[in-house]
Order: structure tokens, then C-alpha cells, then sequence
């Protein structure tokens, strides 16, 4: 049976189970809208239940939000609305009304509290330190808090929320080569001028290879990431709307190729006259770099063999805006700049297909992320979100719940 309360206030009603179809074509017509709303994203998430919401006028749909339950244990839950609701936060009385009937609707679940990540922006930024570009988010904060929610604050650290709270966002009309940092087009060009450096658009046919990329990431970092079957189930579930953008390196022409500079290299050394020291120094500097070259080379084949992939990414495409959301490179190859050839054309390829938007991910709010100097290279903008709420369901074991929360994130 269908969830449906009705109040006075403009005979806003508040459903449940609603259509996941209809709810992807609403959300992907708000400013709003994003991945982590799409009715699809709960199938990644397959470790939570979920419902699909929203609040209606008459037959106008006014919000739409899809809500993660989380089973714990005594029969409680916790709710987890990821960069969501999507409706319009400057109307106080659709606000209030949400959430208010969210409570209300929470408790058949026997909800402790809800956690949302609402989708406003509290600024923009071209670097961190430095006034927004516009701020919007003051209204949209006063009306949550008036609802009932409590704000977490204006967290800085990447594991303080469950979602960066700064993401670094790139615009199509302010992206191309043109628009590179100084450091990222002289990395760029490095990469894309070495003719043993291809790069392929590929659906889950390179999963091998994306995930060996991203192990190699995760090994240099001592971090646990994603397994293959989390990257395979992003590609299986969002289709035509996720791919994968790896480089592979010809390890055996650049060795080939080192080889035969080196070899010329020592012909020119022996018949370089005495009478011409620079010259001979030049190339006797040549040479260290030939050597430098031949030895990787000769390490290279015998560890991968003829051809490897060394960096890669995975995008998911949603509305107008692409998701680069997971990526790696292997550092035995770090000099030849594939990183820089790889995210470039992940961008390229996401607005080639349609997208304003591509979301690099997420950075910490402090100023010295070196994530952040590397991503800064393609002429993003800092987005920087509210942060996150609560919205206290059970008044006795709110706070005892919240603690413990915290303390399994280590907050």
C-alpha cells in the first residue's frame, strides 16, 4: 500500500515507492541532480535497502530523493540520503514539509536518525584561501536547520563526511589544452608527443587492466580501494554510461627505440674530436639518459612483457554531468606523464558525449592536498558543499547513536 500523507500547507503530498524511471528523468532536470540521487545508484549500494521518495503538489512533482536504509543491529536502522534531496531549498515550506514527513515516515523503519548530504553549494572557488565566486547556500542552510536538522559543520577533512564536502569540478566552455596549468600542459604535452603512449575509451573489456592500475595505486598509497567486482558492477549497472579510459605503453618500441639512440649515441661519442669538448659533454649527457632509458626498458619487458597498461580511469555519466570517479597509474612508469594523457581524455570524452560538467572528485578543504595540485592542472573549480545533517528520528538513542557512528568512522 502506498505511503501518502496530506497536510494544508498547499496540499503538499508525500509518497513513497515512487517509479524509478520518473525519478531519474526529474532529478536529471534539476540543477540538482546527480549520480548518487539516480534510482540505479541503489543497486550499487546493494549493501543497504532503499525507497524512493518525493513530495508532490496536485500531480507536480516538487522533490524527489532516493534513501539508503541501513539494518543495524536490534532491529534498528540508519537512513543515509547521499547529495540529496533534490527540490527546491529556498521554498522554507517544501523544506520543512520533506523533512518533517521524512521523520514521520522514518519511524515505520525504526530510524534512528537520517544523515543527509544535501546538493547545495555553500561557494566556488578557482583556488582554496581566496573569496567564492558567488555564495547561494545561506537561505538553503536556515531553512534545513529551521526543519529540524542539525548541521555537522563546515568540516575540512575527506573522512570528516561520508561525501568530500569540496569537490573539484571542470566546466566545458573552460576546458582544452589551452586552459591547462603551466605544470599540466608541459606534462600533457610530454605525454601525448611520446608516440609509445596509446590511449582507449573501452567499456569492461580492459577490467583486467583497470584493475591492475588501481592495485598498483593502492599499493603505493598503503590504502585499501574498490575490487574488481565493485569497478565491474558500476560498469554493468550504468551501461552506455560508464567507461573506462586506459593508456598503454609499447614498452618494446620505446626499448627498441632507447636502444638504438644509445648505440648511435656511442658512435658519436667515439668520432667527436678533441677539439670539440662541448659537444662531446652534450653527448656524453645524452647517453646517461640513453642508458637511464635502455635499463628501464630491459626492467620493463621482463617484469610486463611487450605492452602494458599504466594509467586508467572509470567515468559514469549522469544528466549533465560526468563522474571520474575511480583512477590509478602504475609508478614504474611516473616520468612518461600517463596520468595527465589519461584524465584529459576521460574530460574530453564526458563532454564530448553531452556533459557540462565533470566532477574530478573529491579533495580535502586544506590548502596543501597534493590531490588537489594534481587535479588543479585541468582548470577545475572548487565546489564546496554544505557538509552534512542530521535529522534526529528517535529522541532517547539519538545521541548514544551518534556516538557511536562517529567512533566507527574514527571522527
Amino acid at each position: 500500500m502506498e505511503y501518502d500523507y496530506k497536510q494544508a500547507v498547499k496540499m503538499y503530498i508525500f509518497r513513497d515507492k515512487l517509479d524509478a524511471d520518473a525519478h531519474d528523468k526529474f532529478i536529471s532536470q534539476s540543477e540538482f541532480g546527480n549520480l548518487l540521487q539516480s534510482s540505479r545508484w541503489s543497486q550499487i549500494k546493494n549493501n543497504w535497502d532503499h525507497a524512493i521518495v518525493g513530495v508532490f503538489d496536485g500531480d507536480l512533482q516538487l522533490a524527489a530523493s532516493l534513501v539508503l536504509i541501513k539494518h543495524l543491529p536490534l532491529g534498528f536502522t540508519m537512513i543515509y540520503i547521499p547529495r540529496g534531496p533534490i527540490m527546491d531549498y529556498g521554498n522554507s515550506e517544501l523544506v520543512d514539509f520533506f523533512f518533517k514527513e521524512l521523520k514521520r515516515w522514518a519511524k515505520k523503519y525504526r530510524c534512528l536518525f537520517v544523515k543527509v548530504d544535501p546538493p547545495v553549494l555553500r561557494g566556488r572557488y578557482k583556488e582554496l584561501g581566496v573569496p567564492a565566486l558567488f555564495d547561494t547556500g545561506s537561505e538553503a542552510l536556515d531553512n534545513i536547520e529551521i526543519a529540524g536538522l542539525k548541521h555537522i559543520g563546515f568540516t575540512l577533512g575527506m573522512s570528516a563526511t561520508i561525501q568530500p564536502r569540496f569537490n573539484m569540478v571542470c566546466h566545458k566552455n573552460e576546458f582544452g589544452e589551452d586552459y591547462l596549468s603551466k605544470k599540466g600542459r608541459k606534462n600533457y604535452r610530454t605525454a601525448i608527443k611520446n608516440k609509445y603512449l596509446q590511449t582507449l575509451i573501452v567499456d569492461k573489456s580492459g577490467l583486467d587492466d583497470f584493475d591492475r592500475v588501481m592495485n598498483c595505486t593502492a599499493d603505493r598509497q598503503g590504502v585499501a580501494l574498490r575490487d574488481r567486482q565493485y569497478y565491474e558492477l558500476l560498469l554493468d549497472i550504468y551501461g552506455e554510461d560508464a567507461f573506462l579510459t586506459l593508456t598503454y605503453m609499447d614498452i618494446k618500441g620505446e626499448y627498441e627505440e632507447a636502444l638504438a639512440l644509445r648505440d648511435k649515441c656511442l658512435e658519436d661519442i667515439e668520432n667527436c674530436p678533441d677539439t670539440a669538448p662541448k659537444k662531446k659533454f652534450k653527448l656524453e649527457e645524452n647517453l646517461a639518459s640513453y642508458t637511464r632509458r635502455v635499463k628501464d626498458g630491459e626492467s620493463n619487458l621482463a617484469k610486463y612483457g611487450d605492452k602494458q597498461c599504466i594509467a586508467g580511469a572509470l567515468s559514469v555519466i549522469f544528466g549533465e554531468t560526468a563522474e571520474l570517479l575511480y583512477a590509478g597509474a602504475d609508478n614504474d612508469f611516473r616520468r612518461f606523464m600517463a596520468p595527465y594523457k589519461t584524465w584529459f581524455s576521460a574530460i574530453e570524452t564526458s563532454f564530448d558525449r553531452g556533459c557540462k560538467y565533470v566532477n574530478l572528485g573529491g579533495i580535502s578543504g586544506y590548502k596543501d592536498d597534493g590531490l588537489q595540485e594534481f587535479k588543479s592542472a585541468f582548470n577545475p573549480y572548487i565546489h564546496e558543499y554544505l557538509g552534512e545533517f542530521d535529522l534526529p528520528v528517535s529522541k532517547l538513542l539519538y545521541a548514544p547513536s551518534r556516538w557511536m557512528f562517529d567512533k566507527r568512522k574514527g571522527v
